[in-house]
């Protein structure tokens, strides 16, 4: 569209290259910078538009066309079009946020390396001012988090920080790996950084955190089998050491999950979690509605419903929320099987053709976006909303990213 006014198009990178590389300050300064990152990404996707682009042709954007289709379909579907109408536009914004990260990306590679080593040196001053407040139980702006059991560092109200910890947690070490740091620094810096996501009391990002650290770690730190092992036992004694030191830990953990030893005991902690009485809600909806869902962004309502109250869960009462706070269970109520299927699909094609590519690039950071979706998708494990402002645009982020280093977007299986 405008490839025709060549300083338009570098002017249009460069922006692209900024916003990028500020995206972890969005993220900290709330919604609204982190709404104008989606849109000011989206406009220069517009701008850089290329009938020819490689990106056009392939089975991905296909893959997302057709998912965007699936949602506009599903509008006529919904039981209240008026609360789904914004996040079918925000996939419209999404789908072309994708397309500028790919295109962006995947022709200038070497300005990544200038991002992540920016994304490094923030990274470093979050991990400072959460073990700040750790320390003294306000952050070094003088902030207390409004739960006592919770670190909020410099997010506020938003108790956000282990989202932000897990995602770029795995970019420092990607450029640490790249960049040939010593085994020993990364090593060191992988017992920071779990040690550190246990401290925040974040528990389901907690978990992915550890998950995502220990696949990257197996996948591509090239140290000895026994020493990997020796550094997470080490982290497993450290973990120890703060949890019987830590009465805030002790709460965090062991006061709510603690008696969680088999099947019975998770039965009965997740019916007396608010988590178990929203995702029971989420499928009784479901249930209800197979085909279509009731509509994106039409939990909140549906779940108010006495039909969707259960007995059985002590905080029924307390089901009704923004969103399941489950993905597989979010899709399914609001989307149905077809809308699940569909975004199932399209994840799992793109996961499987960049680790596909991966395997012969051999690319940390796109190792890394790849190992943070599939910790995404972990079944059971609460999450945030998959249109949401903060974890979802992390997570198409991580989209995008993970498919813009792929050479081959057209593999076969």
């Amino acid at each position: 569209m405008f490839k025709d006014i060549p300083n338009l198009t570098v002017s249009s990178d460069k922006f692209t290259f900024l916003l990028i590389l500020f995206f972890p300050i969005f993220l900290i300064s709330g919604n609204l910078l982190i709404n104008f990152f989606y849109i000011g990404v989206a406009v220069l996707s517009i701008i850089n538009f290329d009938k020819k682009s490689y990106f056009l042709k392939s089975k991905i954007f296909f893959l997302l066309i057709f998912f965007l289709i699936y949602l506009i379909i599903n509008l006529s579907l919904s039981v209240n079009a008026f609360n789904s109408y914004p996040r079918v536009l925000k996939f419209l914004l999404i789908v072309l946020f994708v397309k500028e990260i790919f295109t962006f990306n995947n022709k200038q590679e070497i300005e990544f390396e200038k991002i992540t080593k920016f994304w490094s040196i923030l990274f470093f001053i979050v991990t400072i001012d959460v073990i700040f407040e750790i320390i003294f139980g306000f952050n070094t702006l003088g902030i207390k988090s409004y739960m006592p059991h919770r670190i909020a560092s410099f997010f506020g109200d938003e108790l956000v920080v282990g989202t932000f910890y897990h995602f770029f947690s795995l970019f420092v070490l990607s450029y640490l790996v790249k960049n040939k740091y010593p085994n020993f620094f990364i090593i060191s810096l992988i017992i920071l950084i779990i040690s550190t996501s246990f401290m925040i009391g974040e528990r389901a990002n907690f978990i992915k955190l550890f998950f995502s650290i220990l696949l990257f770690s197996f996948l591509i730190l090239k140290v000895k089998f026994i020493k990997k092992v020796s550094m997470f036992f080490l982290i497993l004694i450290i973990m120890g050491t703060f949890f019987y030191s830590s009465d805030r830990i002790k709460n965090r953990y062991y006061s709510q999950i603690g008696n969680i030893y088999s099947i019975n005991g998770f039965k009965k902690y997740f019916k007396e979690s608010h988590y178990g009485a929203h995702q029971n809600a989420a499928y009784k909806i479901f249930k209800d509605n197979i085909l279509f869902g009731v509509g994106l962004k039409n939990f909140r309502e549906e779940s108010k419903k006495k039909i969707y109250e259960n007995p059985e869960f002590k905080r029924t009462n307390q089901r009704q929320a923004t969103h399941p706070h489950q993905i597989h269970l979010e899709l399914l109520s609001e989307l149905g099987i077809i809308g699940y299927i569909s975004f199932m699909v399209l994840i799992f094609y793109s996961i499987i053709i960049s680790f596909k590519n991966n395997l012969i690039n051999k690319n940390p950071y796109q190792l890394s976006a790849l190992i943070y979706l599939i910790s995404c998708l972990i079944p059971l494990i609460p999450s945030g909303s998959l249109f949401s402002t903060f974890f979802g645009g992390i997570f198409w982020f991580s989209f995008g990213l993970m498919i813009s280093f792929n050479k081959n977007l057209n593999f076969k299986f």
